[in-house]
């Protein structure tokens, strides 16, 4: 889960980590699900007009630069056909030693001829070339804002409306740019035996819960822009990639998966199931992983096995929790009367994972520069569980995390609606369907002065 800030078409390959300092410093969240009915239905007090302008100035910057299509990378998929979406492994790193002449490969060369090696963690800088993973979260996360600042408008048509439409035709359904319904070519295997895509590719469509967020929005607010026949359209290629992932091989292994992965593809899956209509499917999976896999992931102290193992423990713990959230708001929109908040695993919540988190010092496994992954979840349980102690307000406080300007503020209102950090720590009901916002603060460089925030791998 390394996040990835602005990622346009024109990103380079190095990267490095900013911090969040401005309210205009744009920040993709691809593990986020907003309640769509709480947003469209919802009137926001003048405390929200940081959030408010934040969230319109990031779906026009964001629109600026789409729409986004698979047709326009640089490479195309082993099929032959350029509307596959297609990325490479981002842990793989070439070693040509078994090829002659190795300083006159070119890309294309080196993955058919050189083997590759697996260093866990690290991200071969390669795997920006392709550019369908990076266009995937700017989607995401564009589709989310401008339903959002439509939404705000409080009108029937509005350009933020219309850029979704725009967005969405392009990406999925139009003939000449939409992307197939498929993941055969996702996070590729490279090298002489073959290429292949792996079951973690699926995850690169995380963003599949924002999309389905926004979507709901105009539905719900009955945007005249979001087209009855342009809604068959999505709902039929939605339906056409359920049924990849319910019949593919690295579709099942994916939803088969018991870490991070796994929980995440719940996210990903329900989102799809509630656009296409199937809330019941929706609500099923997230409660059978609430009551499935959830209860193998944490142990009693609120640890994570299988991601304390990794070579990140810090940052695949809290990737994890984001999933975690995310499955526990969709669950809560999809059935209100789910209380997805008090599951335990061992005895332990949501809340406890990230309690032992919070004692957790990043430095120990060399992660310090990413201690700030952990503001939002830490945000997110105090806005669900409350803060009685002033803990999590204090946490925050401490980080100069400036919550009140983030788009998030608007729906999570993490600390019971105060304007400003460590006002009115008064609990919220902890099945509240929109208290949580899932958001990360691990950034990549970005161009033109903007920042795009976003998962960039597992």
């Amino acid at each position: 889960m390394t996040f990835s800030r602005i990622i346009l078409p024109t990103l380079g390959l190095l990267h490095a980590f900013l911090l969040v300092q401005a309210t205009n410093s744009i920040i993709q969240y691809p593990v986020d699900f907003p309640d769509p009915k709480f947003i469209a239905t919802s009137k926001f007090g003048p405390q929200f007009n940081g959030a408010k302008a934040t969230i319109i100035a990031w779906a026009e910057a964001m629109a600026s630069y789409g729409p986004w299509s698979v047709t326009n990378k640089p490479v195309i998929a082993p099929s032959g056909d350029k509307h596959d979406y297609m990325s490479w492994a981002p842990y793989q790193w070439p070693d040509c030693s078994n090829v002659k002449n190795t300083t006159a490969l070119s890309l294309a060369d080196e993955s058919k001829q050189c083997n590759f090696v697996y260093r866990d963690g690290q991200v071969n800088p390669e795997r920006s070339v392709i550019q369908d993973f990076q266009s995937f979260f700017n989607l995401s996360n564009a589709v989310l804002y401008n339903s959002i600042a439509a939404v705000l408008q409080n009108k029937t048509s509005s350009v933020y409306s219309k850029n979704v439409a725009k967005f969405v035709d392009t990406w999925f359904l139009d003939a000449a740019t939409g992307m197939n319904p498929n993941l055969n070519y996702a996070q590729m295997g490279r090298g002489p035996n073959g290429q292949f895509g792996a079951y973690t590719g699926v995850l690169d469509l995380r963003g599949f819960a924002m999309i389905a967020s926004g979507i709901l929005m105009l539905r719900t607010s009955h945007n005249a822009d979001w087209t009855a026949e342009l809604d068959s359209k999505f709902v039929d290629w939605c339906t056409k990639y359920i049924n990849w992932l319910d019949t593919a091989p690295n579709g099942q292994q994916a939803a088969h998966s018991t870490n991070n992965h796994g929980t995440i593809f719940v996210n990903q899956y329900a989102a799809l199931k509630l656009i296409a209509g199937d809330k019941a499917g929706a609500v099923n999976w997230t409660t059978n992983y609430f009551s499935g896999r959830f209860q193998h992931q944490v142990n009693s102290s609120g640890d994570q096995p299988e991601e304390a193992g990794r070579t990140r423990p810090f940052h695949y713990r809290n990737f994890n929790i984001a999933g975690m959230i995310t499955n526990a708001r969709l669950l809560s929109y999809a059935d209100p009367s789910s209380k997805p908040w008090n599951a335990t695993a061992d005895g332990a919540t949501i809340q406890t994972t990230v309690d032992l988190l919070m004692t957790t010092n990043p430095s120990a496994t060399g992660e310090a520069d990413i201690q700030r992954e952990i503001y939002p979840n830490v945000a997110a349980v105090a806005s669900i569980y409350g803060d009685p102690s002033g803990k999590y307000v204090g946490y925050l406080n401490k980080t100069g995390f400036p919550y009140a300007d983030e788009p998030t503020f608007l729906w999570s209102q993490p600390l019971a609606g105060g304007d400003t950090l460590g006002e009115d720590t008064k609990p919220k009901p902890k099945n509240s369907a929109n208290a949580v916002g899932v958001e990360y603060l691990l950034h990549a460089a970005g161009v033109l002065g903007a920042s795009f925030l976003g998962f960039q791998l597992l």
